[in-house]
């Protein structure tokens, strides 16, 4: 092989001589040298492409919308254009395991649909639009579907994920998001946090923020039927399915309630026994809530309780058993004072017949034996 040789300039100008390097001698490191940069360019070269076409790929996703593709950002809100629609929110749809509602905006008021619109519990409702647009992504998580469940972030109806869609008054979708598992902050500096995902997007978020759900149907509706003090009560009469009756009576508030027709010899438990059935309307809330015309409570053959107030309002209530369930229909009727009161009673529980915890329902049913001491040897 021919060597290349250059010129080499000495310490003295006037003597010059050729001198040839080593890699000009046929060194094989020169050749490991020019293999090396060349398999560097070509890696360039490799990752280049692999760039534009992860590039061309975003484009792609962008321009055609791919859900799959998540665009968000840690600090970003989780759903941006809410804020500015808050006002333009008039249902919330929400699924939750085997509880799907739709909450109808009325004012200041919300609806239950699926109840022949009672009113829902409307401040935990307005709470829910709240806390959606407030949301803030912190992490990114999972994007396996098989780890969804651990986050709580599955579809809706496969595990205990819960779906919130906002929807304008023409139905038009504005935000929805599943809410998975909470996780609070132990440090107590109130950065609470949630696992969220959208629907159709495969990337799960921790998020900032708080929204809690109950799987109880009773705490979505506006529960309290009304409350009317046992201090008000001066006689109540209870009517059983056989025509018994259990009356009991008062002429001021602070005397002790008297039975009516009771044995001159009979023992009873207690005061506080004896006045129990004036406790029933004492913060009387609901369980569950259907249009009367869908459960109809008749006028016979059922338990119903008549009490009269000191200042005049009487409410009467008819009980119906019916699938291990206690259900009342309710009336009101007022004179004086009362009229206004018994109007706006019977304004608002006309339309509906109420299941009631057993407990109130146990008081409703009350008979005289249930006051009396129980007989010697028995």
């Amino acid at each position: 092989m021919p060597i290349a040789c250059v010129n080499h300039v000495s310490e003295h100008p006037s003597i010059i001589s050729p001198v040839c390097t080593p890699w000009e001698r046929g060194d094989p490191a020169r050749g490991n040298f020019a293999r090396s940069e060349k398999m560097q360019k070509q890696g360039l070269i490799l990752f280049a492409a692999a760039t534009l076409a992860l590039v061309v790929l975003a484009v792609v996703a962008i321009a055609t919308g791919d859900r799959s593709v998540s665009r968000a950002a840690p600090g970003e809100p989780a759903l941006p254009a809410l804020a500015t629609k808050l006002g333009d929110v008039a249902v919330v749809e929400m699924k939750h395991d085997a509880l799907s509602l739709t909450f109808v905006r009325d004012g200041d008021n919300w609806l239950v649909a699926e109840k022949g619109n009672y009113p829902a519990a409307a401040g935990k409702v307005r709470q829910i639009v709240l806390s959606m647009a407030d949301l803030t992504l912190v992490e990114p998580k999972t994007q396996k579907a098989d780890l969804y469940p651990r986050l709580d972030v599955e579809d809706p109806g496969s595990g205990k994920s819960t779906l919130i869609a906002l929807k304008d008054k023409s139905g038009t979708p504005l935000a929805e998001m599943i809410i998975g598992k909470r996780r609070y902050d132990r440090l107590g500096a109130g950065n609470d946090g949630v696992y969220v995902r959208k629907p159709g997007d495969t990337q799960a978020w921790l998020a900032r923020g708080s929204l809690e759900f109950s799987d109880q149907l009773s705490s979505w509706l506006d529960r309290r039927i009304f409350d009317i003090p046992e201090k008000r009560i001066a006689k109540v009469t209870l009517t059983q399915p056989d025509g018994t009756k259990l009356v009991i009576t008062r002429s001021k508030p602070e005397d002790k309630f008297t039975v009516e027709d009771a044995p001159a010899d009979a023992k009873f438990k207690s005061e506080t026994t004896t006045s129990e059935p004036a406790m029933a309307l004492e913060t009387l809330d609901l369980d569950d809530v259907k249009p009367a015309a869908e459960m109809p409570v008749p006028d016979k053959d059922v338990v119903t309780g008549s009490f009269t107030t000191f200042d005049g309002l009487t409410v009467d209530v008819r009980l119906l058993d019916r699938d291990d369930m206690h259900w009342i229909a309710v009336s009101a009727a007022g004179t004086g004072a009362t009229e206004a009161e018994a109007k706006e009673i019977a304004g608002k529980v006309s339309r509906w017949t109420y299941a009631i915890p057993s407990y109130k329902a146990t008081q409703l049913k009350m008979k005289l034996s249930d006051l009396l001491e129980p007989a010697k040897g028995s």
